[in-house]
């Protein structure tokens, strides 16, 4: 944070930095610049999938969701529906092929590198990840767990 013009010049520099990168990849291979973002789109909607089914699961089984200021009322099944739906669709419709015929040069390999990044992570967490980790429901208010950090090492 720059104290004299109160902005966040690393943050600025950083994301200048990636903008540059992305360019400089599409420049050189309009294929692996699809693929990033294809990936980055994969793993977003996954997670808006995930997230949105679990509030779903519980909207759909009568469980009480915790207390927030705003709420969706009783449209929030339905709206939580079709978010879900969406998400699913939009998974499925970024995995597709954007030229035909499909030859080994213009496949979409965002699934498989989507596919090879949640692998990774799963063994990642297998083998390194669950020694270190603490879930955050763990330090909510009136569950928190004696002997737990945020990290340990």
């Amino acid at each position: 944070m720059d104290r004299k013009r109160k902005i966040p010049t690393n943050a600025i520099y950083v994301s200048s930095f990636a903008s540059v990168v992305l360019v400089l990849i599409n420049l050189g291979s309009p294929l692996a610049f699809n693929i990033i973002i294809s990936v980055a789109i994969l793993g977003v909607q996954s997670t808006y999938l995930i997230s949105i089914g679990c509030v779903l699961l519980k909207r759909l089984n009568g469980e009480p969701l915790p207390p927030a200021r705003w709420s969706l009322g009783r449209y929030g099944i339905a709206i939580n529906a079709y978010a879900f739906l969406y998400s699913a669709f939009a998974i499925v419709i970024c995995c597709f092929p954007t030229t035909l015929p499909v030859t080994m040069k213009n496949m979409n390999w965002a699934p498989v590198v989507w596919v090879g990044v949640l692998v990774g992570s799963c063994v990642f967490y297998v083998f390194w990840g669950k020694r270190f980790y603490t879930a955050p429901v763990q330090f909510v208010e009136g569950r928190k767990v004696e002997g737990t950090a945020l990290q340990t090492s």
